[in-house]
């Protein structure tokens, strides 16, 4: 195997692991395990890669070689972010969510916390869906067709969470979609934890408003974030986990205020970027697993 092979093969390694996949596909299934539904995908290059946005396990070798991490961006470490209380009063003197919603989008796009990092965009992405949705989706960054369009989750990936939406039961316009990052990094790259620190005040508003039943966190830096955590996604996905994290959790959120913020219950799990890249059973079936729990919550709540 020649060098550069080696090399392909190794960042192919660490953007899957960003992505939040930390296993091999081990063969054929049993026949007797869930089948997720099939659709067909076209395959595509993987995203750049960035500094990573937390670390998981330890490794012997550095995560990126030099050539792929960012050599313009912007330090964002001294930098002030909106206060919660100061987002609660905005949006609690506001009658409905739909309101609260566009307040908020209006105040994010005067705030521009994106102006603090390397980003070259058209659109700012804020989200889209129900504004009182029982389920939320919540991925890492928007991509090249949703800076273009202002929607979020409308590329190829996009199009494949709408399809497991609808293998749940549910409707796009039913749930709830949007991103840490509202506008996109270059090169469909990464959010850096600095980056997710700026935007999250945002995010966390915009579930504060909505107040699911569930949240869906696609890959590992939604799920860091959410949960406080730096745990791989093969001790994340498939089990239950609250938001707001306990106070004492290490993580993006450890200094933050997180008071009246609603309890909701978090399933982790894969991003659909990586479902693209390696569309085997064996992935399909694990991420359909996350989901099926989350399909059996909602029934639950809605019987109780």
């Amino acid at each position: 195997m020649t060098t550069d092979a080696r090399q392909l093969i190794a960042q192919h390694a660490r953007t899957t692991q960003l992505l939040g996949v930390d296993f091999l596909p081990l063969g054929t299934p049993p026949a007797h395990l869930s089948q997720a539904p099939s659709v067909q995908i076209e395959q595509k290059p993987a995203p750049a890669l960035r500094p990573e946005f937390v670390r998981s396990d330890p490794v012997d070798e550095p995560m990126f070689a030099p050539s792929s991490i960012s050599t313009t961006s912007v330090p964002t470490a001294g930098i002030e972010t909106v206060q919660l209380s100061e987002l609660r009063a905005m949006s609690d003197a506001l009658p409905d969510p739909e309101a609260r919603l566009e307040a908020l989008r209006a105040r994010y796009e005067q705030d521009a916390p994106h102006k603090h990092f390397n980003t070259t965009f058209t659109s700012i992405v804020f989200g889209e869906g129900s504004p009182t949705a029982d389920l939320m989706f919540v991925g890492e960054a928007p991509g090249e067709e949703e800076d273009i369009t202002g929607r979020p989750f409308v590329g190829r990936a996009g199009q494949l969470l709408e399809k497991m939406i609808v293998a749940m039961g549910f409707s796009r316009q039913s749930v709830y979609i949007c991103n840490v990052l509202k506008t996109r990094p270059p090169n469909n790259a990464t959010p850096t934890s600095e980056e997710a620190r700026l935007c999250a005040p945002y995010l966390l508003e915009q579930i504060r408003i909505i107040a699911p039943k569930v949240i869906v966190t696609l890959g590992l830096p939604a799920s860091h974030l959410l949960l406080g955590t730096t745990s791989p996604m093969r001790s994340l996905r498939g089990q239950w986990h609250a938001f707001p994290p306990a106070p004492s959790a290490s993580g993006l959120m450890g200094d933050q205020e997180m008071g009246e913020y609603p309890c909701v219950q978090v399933m982790p799990t894969y991003h659909p970027a990586y479902l693209l890249r390696s569309y085997t059973e064996e992935n399909r079936r694990k991420v359909w697993s996350d989901l099926q729990l989350v399909m059996e919550r909602l029934r639950i709540d809605s019987d109780a």
